[in-house]
This record gives C-alpha cells, structure tokens and sequence, in this order.
C-alpha cells in the first residue's frame, strides 16, 4: 500500500493547551490589527500592510517567509520547510470585501468577535498562522497569503505558476467552514450585457432610443427562459445580476447601459453554453469578463478520511462532506495535482454589515490541520507482500497508540 498515513482518529497526538478566547491572546490582538487596517481588496496599500504585518508576526516567531509581488500587490509565503514546496499547504487571504467605517473597529462580545474579514477571511488568517507556528519539528506545511481574493485570486494562481505547491494536500481555509469539510464548488462565469441607444432629452422618450428599455427587455427574456436552483443543494447552473449601469443624471436618456450578471457553472461545458444563451435570448452584445473553472476533489482519498477523524477529535462532530456554491482559491490550487479542500473557522453574515467569528472556533482549526500534519517519519510507504510472506510492522516515533 504506497502512501499509507497513520489514521487520525487511531493515533493521539502529544497534547497542547489551545487558548484564544482572550482579547489579550496575541493572536485576537493581531487578528483585530488586521481589521484596523483596511484591507479592502481594492485598497492594495492596506492589503499590502496587513500582509507585511502577518510576515512580521510570523519571522518574530522564527517562521520563514518570502514575499513575491504581481504588480503593487504583494503575496507571502510562510512555510515550516525551506523552499516552495511542502507537503501541506494552505491558502488563505488577507483581502476583504469593501465596509463601513465602523467595521473596521473590532468589537468583542461574548466569546464572538465584530468586524468586517473577522469570519473573510481574516480569521483564518490567524489560524494558519497559529498552526505553522505550533507545528514543531518535522511537520512540513507551508501556506500563502493572498492579496485579492475578492476580485478572482490572480495573486494565489500567480504563486502556484511560480512554483509554490504541496505535494500531498492542499487546504483553502476560507468563511465557508462551519461544521462542513467542501469536497467541490462552482465555476464563475462573469458576463456583462451591454445595450447601445441614442440618448436625449428625457422629456422626448420618444424621439430617442433608450438603451435601459433595451437592457430591461434582454433580461426580461432571460429571465422566462432560465429556472435557477431551488437552493444549494440543486446542483444546477446559477444566474444572477449584480451590477447595473446607464446614464448619470435624472433627465437625460443615456447612449448606453450594461448590466453585469454572475453565473455560477457546475462542468466546464456550462461556459460557452451559457454565453450563447445570454447571447441569443437577450439580443444583445455580450463580454465575457472572466471564468474560473469548478472543482472537483474526490471524496474516498485518504487524506480526506484523515482529515475528517482530526475534525472529528478537534470539534468533537464528524464534519459534513458538501459542495459549495461560491468560490474560493480552491480554483486556482487544483491545478497543483493533490486533492483540494475547504474548511475554515465558524462565524456568520460574510460579507454582511454583520459579519463575527466565533473565537473559540480557531482552536479546533488549528488542532485539526496539526493532526493530519504528521511528521515525515510517521508517512511511509511499503512494497506489496509476496505471495507467502508474513509482515510485522512495529510502529514507533512521537504518535502513541490508544
């Protein structure tokens, strides 16, 4: 059996006294720093300190980092291993989506803690530096911090055409965690719909060619053509517009409007059969802004059983093993060769005015990662017994046996 790993749930690991429930623990201290900093996607300057804070954190705590740069954006990799390669890498991102002032103050209430990337991503953030600063000897797991997630993740796919990659398992730690290990998610298909007119003088609608009237009879269209889901678990293509444009004042029809729509794909089929009914049904000019294909990790790999006995041990709750429909860097690391996986901390309202974590949630995270990072002597792999032999494998190193 080649590649054979300790099973999670057979073997206890050395046991560890995890506490972050307290404001003053450094790392609620550094998560609420992060928040203070503003790292809205689009404002790279933040992003880019709130990466160069996590390397600080990390190099103080003998932790090897390297930071690359695309573009103004700058992207850190911190590893327990030298080089670009571990056995285990996470992905996690330090951008978050745009908020009010108020929450980028972080506020702590009952064990929760308030702020806008507290459950996006920031909270796990701190969890995968916590667990590459607990790993200790012999645990080979490196992680990437990216800087734009929100807006598709060129940071994290730039880093894996660089070379940066695990050979065993990759894990996306990401708000859709909960109680649930993602096996799968969707593919996004960005389209935007763009209706020329002839604008004017509103007072004269009828002397003009109104492009928002065009735009709102194409969707109308669509919209009797295409049934979306019924919920999550409706495995089927979504649709939705989320931006509309045309015309900047109350009194003058606009040359032009566009509406951009959001269409999440489940096979890589779904792209140019979707653009051609968007196309043909609407009747107006369509562009593709941008694509990321599904992903798919199967679900009887080892790891992943591995994986869900350490969740098992952590939380206390055997994980549900779901498919997600939104998307995270999981689309960019499945070209690396090794199954893809999406768990994170517990929280609620991502990308809401709501938006908390659950701190207490951060521990078992940690512990869970930890307890499938196995030292390199406790991952080996035997040759198939010959016909008549009789194998007696004896087990040592830092992992007891019940």
């Amino acid at each position: 059996m080649a590649g054979a790993i300790r099973d999670a749930e057979q073997y206890v690991l050395p046991r560890r006294r995890w506490k972050v429930t307290d404001p003053n623990d450094p790392y609620v201290r550094l998560l609420c720093e992060l928040i203070r900093t503003r790292p809205e996607t689009a404002q790279t300057e933040n992003v880019n300190r709130a990466i160069h804070m996590c390397r600080d954190f990390l190099e103080t705590r003998s932790i090897p980092c390297a930071v690359e740069e695309l573009g103004d954006r700058k992207i850190l990799y911190a590893s327990t291993v030298p080089g670009r390669t571990a056995e285990i890498l996470l992905c996690v991102h330090v951008d978050v989506v745009p908020g009010s002032g108020r929450q980028f103050e972080p506020e702590i209430r009952e064990g929760v803690l308030y702020g806008r990337g507290s459950n996006d991503c920031l909270g796990n953030v701190v969890a995968a530096m916590k667990i590459l600063c607990e790993a200790g000897p012999g645990k080979s797991i490196g992680c990437l911090f990216s800087s734009d997630e929100e807006e598709g993740g060129k940071t994290t796919a730039e880093m894996v055409r660089r070379g940066y990659r695990g050979t065993r398992l990759a894990l996306v730690l990401d708000a859709w965690g909960g109680n649930n290990i993602y096996y799968g998610q969707k593919g996004v298909l960005s389209l935007r719909l763009n209706a020329q007119g002839k604008g004017g003088h509103s007072s004269a609608p009828w002397a003009f060619e109104n492009p928002v009237e065009k735009l709102i009879a194409g969707y109308a269209k669509l919209q009797a053509a295409w049934k979306n889901p019924a919920g999550a678990d409706d495995w089927r293509v979504s649709m939705t517009p989320c931006v509309i444009r045309g015309g900047d004042v109350h009194n003058r029809i606009p040359d032009e409007a566009s509406m951009i729509l959001n269409i999440r794909t489940v096979d890589r089929s779904d792209v140019d059969r979707m653009i051609e009914l968007v196309r043909t049904t609407t009747g107006l000019k369509v562009e593709v802004l941008g694509q990321s294909d599904p992903v798919k990790s199967p679900t009887d790999a080892p790891e992943l059983d591995a994986l869900r006995r350490a969740f098992r041990q952590a939380f206390g709750t055997y994980p549900g093993l779901i498919r997600n429909v939104g998307a995270t860097d999981a689309r960019h690391l499945q070209t690396i060769g090794v199954p893809v996986y999406v768990l994170g901390v517990s929280g609620d309202g991502c990308h809401a005015s709501c938006e908390s974590l659950k701190i207490e949630s951060i521990d078992p995270l940690v512990k869970t990662v930890l307890g499938i990072a196995l030292p390199q002597k406790d991952v080996f792999t035997i040759r198939s017994p010959e016909p008549g032999e009789t194998w007696s494998i004896l087990f040592t190193g830092d992992i007891c046996p019940n």
